[in-house]
């Protein structure tokens, strides 16, 4: 009987420290890397099985990168737009400002794909 608690107690021992080392693991990546919010992921849009358009935004600067298989490619780099209405086109105060459209991420990729001549 004394054998097979011996072995028990020294396997509980050898998972007890594997956990405290993955944990400790982790608390070290967390406070060297940390979690920010510096890239976020904005928008993305399938162009096929494996191709993709994502909007992302890096430091405040919105990039389209198209993304393939194996690949990540730059498309373009947008100018990010505030949600203000200037004072010229101010609507009455009874109307309730119009909603900003959303980004359609495809419809953005063949118009510049059109005037680029891009095929």
């Amino acid at each position: 009987m004394s054998a097979l608690f011996q072995t028990t107690f020294a396997l509980a021992a050898v998972l007890l420290v594997i956990w405290g080392c993955a944990y400790l693991l982790r608390k070290l990546q967390t406070v060297r890397g940390g979690h920010s919010n510096l890239i976020q992921l904005k928008a993305i849009s399938s162009l096929g099985p494996r191709e993709k358009v994502a909007l992302i935004e890096v430091s405040g600067q919105l990039i389209l990168v198209g993304v393939a298989a194996g690949q990540v490619n730059h498309i373009a780099t947008l100018q990010k737009t505030t949600d203000t209405i200037s004072t010229e086109n101010e609507a009455p105060a009874s109307a309730p400002a119009p909603a900003p459209a959303p980004f359609n991420a495809k419809s953005w990729l063949d118009t510049y794909l059109r005037k680029n001549n891009v095929k």
